[in-house]
């Protein structure tokens, strides 16, 4: 993990690099999205749910998952309250320490990390249970709290919907069928080695884009907030992980794979949503800037201190 995880600050930083000397621009970042989105993430989910060893186990992961959102929430909520936050600060607070980039961070480290994991667990914590994290608590939130939203919490079915129907679900789908059909794990090499290719290309590709949308003004103008955020995005979140798998009884590298994926950076999708809303801006994007950098030094001592 630590190795891994340098390589993803080294490959950021190489983004950000890349973007100030005019070699790519912030904007291109929306193609390296629908690159990973439409054709190297699919690959890699179903490479991962193909290749699974399916146990009863991994149908508690998106429970633990759901389970460290709730505490984040609660915790959330408690300190905005004492600070004494405005609305907008406060929602914003809440939608980037609640939720975590499980799906664009968290999946490709876990997959690039090598033994002692469970990549199924992460597909599983992300597909079942971020996903509809992110389109049912954060939009309700951005509503409740944003200057855009109407002050009462609502879901954006139209959204979550939307989410089910992307190319990674139905690469989750089709590896399902695949593995209990008793196809095999092992595919076609015509077949199973360019999905690999595709596959490799997620954490690079995501760790650029991430790089290319490193903006410090939104960190100056509201580092007070924004610090507050890493402390309980990525200190909080592995405790509240462990904390939920273990009241399940998950161990091994199920429980180490929830720990991490909650552990992981405030989620880009916070930033778009609450946005869109009207929660404050500079918070949104300074988090999501301060946390992904951070996590490349905060998810190796968290791995360090697991069994």
């Amino acid at each position: 993990m630590t190795t891994t995880a340098l390589a993803a600050l080294a490959i950021i930083l190489a983004g950000l690099v890349a973007r100030r000397t005019g070699v790519l621009k912030a904007e291109d970042g929306a193609v390296l999205v629908r690159i990973v989105l439409y054709l190297a993430m699919p690959p890699l989910v179903f490479l991962i749910v193909a290749r699974a060893d399916l146990r009863a186990e991994l149908l508690l992961v998106p429970v633990a998952a759901f389970l460290t959102h709730g505490v984040l929430l609660v915790a959330g909520l408690g300190i905005t309250r004492l600070w004494g936050m405005d609305r907008p600060t406060r929602g914003a607070f809440l939608v980037c320490t609640a939720v975590g980039n499980t799906g664009f961070f968290g999946l490709p480290l876990i997959a690039a990390s090598g033994p002692g994991f469970s990549q199924p667990a992460a597909v599983m914590y992300d597909a079942l249970a971020t996903a509809v994290i992110t389109w049912t608590s954060t939009v309700a939130i951005a509503t409740a709290f944003g200057a855009a939203g109407d002050g009462r919490p609502r879901v954006d079915v139209r959204g979550l919907l939307w989410g089910f129907t992307l190319p990674p679900t139905w690469a989750l789908a089709a590896g399902l069928v695949w593995n209990l059909a008793g196809l095999g794990a092992d595919l076609p090499t015509a077949v199973e080695r360019p999905l690999e290719v595709l596959a490799a290309a997620v954490l690079p590709l995501v760790m650029l884009y991430a790089g290319l949308m490193v903006d410090v003004s939104g960190v100056r103008a509201a580092w007070t907030p924004v610090l507050a955020v890493a402390v309980v995005r990525l200190g909080l979140g592995p405790v509240a992980g462990l904390g939920s798998g273990l009241l399940l009884g998950l161990s091994g590298e199920v429980l180490r794979t929830v720990v991490i994926m909650a552990a992981m950076p405030t989620a880009m999708m916070s930033l778009v949503l609450g946005a869109r809303y009207g929660l404050r801006a500079d918070v949104l994007a300074g988090a999501v800037v301060v946390t992904s950098v951070l996590c490349t030094a905060t998810l190796p001592l968290v791995r360090a201190v697991m069994p």
